[in-house]
């Protein structure tokens, strides 16, 4: 699917403006797609800087500022292999393997792009062509073993009965995972009506979270605070979010937003965010919109770190709860507007694609045995 990028900062300005939030100062050039090999690329930052005493940078009421742009990227798997039982983190060396791998894997155009370089089939192009690999993109190493904490064991719990009823309900949709990221899918595998084509297809709506997780690519978003209120806006679908924290309820029980309806506060230096009244059509992992809520914590932990983690918390989904951390890095801004355009052509393309293939299974289905339908 091809997307449309033009520069939107003139968004994050508004966005500071409406928040009445302190102004801060962005990078004023855009990422660029950087002239290097596999080898420059994977080596990991230094950070040689993190050696030198850091003071947690601070709005005027005493509130951590985690304001800028920010990048979510990770080659970590979203659940433990395994291999490693019990074992939370990687050694050093295990560490820049493991990175040096991940690089190489999307430096040879095999990483999400269908090696679309090498492939003249594809449909896909060749993610760095664009500067869009994650090693063009300020991907950094994660020492984990996988993005999920809790359970110990690293694995998201098992389905409940009514949840996997409920995915046989909707046998006519397809959902899959990327291991490295651990986003979820829907697709139609049965393309009747437009509705069956999904969110993303049909431009609706292109995620934005919660939960925040890697992406292929576009793993950037930008954070914008104020006393009351803090705004996060995804590369992904140029969509945001608003998170109040003056203390107002939840809204009530039919109210359904697409990126739920979240109610932030402080403990100590961490910012706590709990989203509950998800809209049934866009609910993380297919889980139960009536009954999930995901509680997301920031935490800066340096000049270049947000510790972020989100905890699933849905009896009718999951046989109990379960915890994720993925680091969030500092990278240059701005963002670039993610303007979802080509996929209306697609809509009509997938719609008469399946009707034509149903004409063909039927002409197929009427031909006598044996007979090629060509010498009807």
């Amino acid at each position: 699917m091809n997307r449309l990028w033009v520069s939107s900062s003139a968004l994050a300005l508004l966005m500071a403006a409406s928040l009445s939030a302190p102004s801060f100062l962005a990078a004023q050039s855009s990422r660029a797609a950087t002239k290097t090999d596999a080898k420059t690329a994977a080596r990991p930052d230094t950070k040689a800087a993190s050696t030198k005493a850091w003071t947690m940078p601070r709005l005027p009421d005493g509130q951590p500022d985690l304001q800028g742009y920010w990048t979510s990227l990770s080659i970590t798997p979203m659940e433990r292999p395994a291999k490693y039982g019990n074992r939370e983190f990687l050694t050093q060396k295990e560490t820049q393997d493991a990175f040096n791998a991940g690089i190489q894997h999307e430096f040879d155009g095999a990483g999400g792009t269908g090696d679309a370089e090498n492939d003249p089939e594809s449909a896909d192009y060749d993610f760095k062509t664009y500067g869009l690999s994650p090693w063009q993109n300020g991907m950094r190493p994660n020492p984990r073993t996988s993005l999920v904490v809790d359970p110990p064991d690293g694995r998201i719990p098992p389905l409940t009965p009514e949840a996997k009823s409920r995915r046989r309900q909707r046998a006519n949709f397809e959902y899959y995972v990327v291991p490295s990221a651990g986003e979820n899918y829907q697709g139609a595998v049965r393309a009747d009506v437009a509705a069956d084509l999904g969110l993303g297809t049909s431009c609706v709506h292109q995620g934005g979270g919660p939960p925040i997780l890697p992406t292929g690519y576009n793993s950037n978003f930008l954070i914008v605070q104020s006393h009351d209120a803090v705004a996060i806006e995804k590369e992904v679908g140029s969509e945001y979010r608003v998170i109040p924290l003056d203390g107002t309820p939840h809204a009530g029980a039919g109210i359904h937003l697409w990126h739920g309806d979240g109610r932030g506060h402080w403990e100590g230096d961490t910012l706590v965010v709990e989203s509950t009244n998800f809209r049934p059509e866009n609910v993380y992992r297919n889980a139960n919109p009536k009954t999930l809520k995901i509680t997301e914590r920031f935490k800066r932990i340096d000049k270049e770190t947000i510790e972020y983690s989100f905890t699933v918390d849905d009896p009718s989904t999951w046989t109990k709860p379960w915890t994720a951390i993925v680091p969030l890095s500092s990278v240059p801004g701005p963002l670039f507007e993610y303007a979802c355009s080509e996929d209306n052509n697609d809509a009509v393309n997938i719609l008469l694609g399946a009707r034509k293939a149903e004409a063909a299974a039927e002409e197929k289905a009427k031909a006598p045995a044996g007979v090629p339908i060509s010498q009807k």
